[in-house]
């Protein structure tokens, strides 16, 4: 019965992760691809500067 409840409880938390794992995918491509890039580039400027200015 225990080995039961760990195959269960296995199972949902691939369950959950996977589900997650849908959602990232979801907001990346819901936000279209140029307006990814764009995001993705002004996060990659801002570790820049910080890096430079405040190191």
């Amino acid at each position: 019965m225990n080995r039961d409840n760990g195959t269960t409880d296995g199972t949902m938390e691939k369950q959950r992760q996977e589900i997650e794992r849908k959602k990232q995918y979801d907001i990346v491509t819901g936000l279209g691809w140029r307006n990814f890039g764009i995001a993705f580039l002004v996060i990659v400027i801002a570790i820049v500067i910080y890096a430079v200015f405040f190191r």
